[in-house]
């Protein structure tokens, strides 16, 4: 027997079951992934049914807050009769704080886009009751304070607090 018969007879034998390796591999490896990529399809949809609902409450808490942070019920809640213009801004400004500080950790659960509109909106808000107090005189009222800055919300061609709410509930409805 010579060299070349040995080793043809020799591919003879190892060509067809390595033939038949690879295609078991190949087989076993795409079972495999398939089935890895069912569990971990169950998985997300187990974790979704769980975070679902702590989503919904995110969005309502904000859509909440937004609400609370319109000035129309800001000044509602806030104006005692009697305040300068400056305590109610102080009153205001602490308002918006403490409401923000108490739904920061809601920004976990709601969507990067929603989260930034409610921060731009409190911003706007802050600014726009700097800007109403220093164009008062000191001996400004909290109703004087109060009138400038319905007045400016009133003269708003397009309501940031209604534009904001309707994002959020845009958000909300792709959840669904």
């Amino acid at each position: 027997m010579d060299i070349t018969t040995l080793i043809f007879d020799t591919l003879k034998i190892v060509i067809p079951s390595l033939l038949v390796f690879l295609t078991a591999y190949f087989v076993l490896k795409q079972y495999l992934n398939n089935d890895y990529n069912k569990q971990l399809l169950e998985l997300r949809r187990d974790n979704n049914k769980g975070a679902l609902p702590l989503r919904l409450q995110a969005y309502e808490r904000i859509t909440l807050f937004l609400e609370r942070l319109n000035p129309n019920s800001l000044i509602v809640r806030t104006h005692q009769s009697g305040m300068s213009a400056r305590d109610l801004q102080s009153a205001l400004l602490g308002a918006i704080r403490a409401e923000y500080e108490h739904n920061l950790t809601q920004q976990l659960y709601v969507s990067k886009r929603s989260w930034d509109v409610l921060k731009s909106v409190k911003e706007e808000t802050i600014n726009m009751i700097n800007n109403a107090t220093m164009g008062l005189p000191p001996q400004a009222t909290g109703m004087d304070l109060s009138k400038v800055i319905l007045e400016h919300v009133a003269k708003q061609e397009h309501n940031p607090f209604d534009i904001a709410v309707a994002i959020v509930k845009n958000e909300v409805q792709k959840l669904f």
